[in-house]
């Protein structure tokens, strides 16, 4: 009975061993998620011309161009899903879900504020008031390219 316990012992040994040393499987890349422009988002915002196009799900699309100098981002946006909320003070501004990649030490979300307004602190998207106005009342979610 020792012997068989032995020899037990030391296959499941020699099994453990085996899988140990084996490689490990590589880890799949990870897919980006697809979203369906007029389903998960509502607006376009392309940050190289400046172009927002809006997709209202009553209406027929509508591009605005803005070539306002002040009506910009401070630094470019990380391209991605961003929904609009409201800060603690009621302001609007975007906010990046999980799947939309941050910069390392990136908050997370960014003010949507008026032309040539102030930035207090963070960073911050310039939009004309109307189309802020717009975005807070008809959308939920911006899709922002280069």
């Amino acid at each position: 009975m020792r012997r068989l316990q032995l020899l037990l012992a030391a296959g499941l040994a020699a099994i453990a061993a085996v899988a140990a040393a084996m490689p490990s499987k590589p880890a799949a890349p990870r897919a980006e998620p697809v979203y369906i422009e007029g389903g998960q988002y509502t607006a376009r915002l392309s940050q190289s011309n400046r172009h927002w196009r809006l997709m209202p799900v009553d209406g027929q699309d509508l591009v605005v161009t803005n070539p306002d100098i002040y009506c910009r981002a401070d630094a470019p946006v990380p391209g991605g899903l961003w929904v609009l909320a409201r800060d603690p003070a009621g302001r609007v501004e975007l906010r990046a879900p999980s799947d939309t990649v941050l910069p390392d030490g990136h908050a997370g979300h960014i003010a949507l504020l008026p032309c040539g307004a102030e930035v207090a602190q963070g960073e911050a998207l310039h939009a004309p008031q109307a189309l802020i106005d717009w975005l807070a009342a008809h959308n939920g979610a911006v899709w922002i390219g280069d």
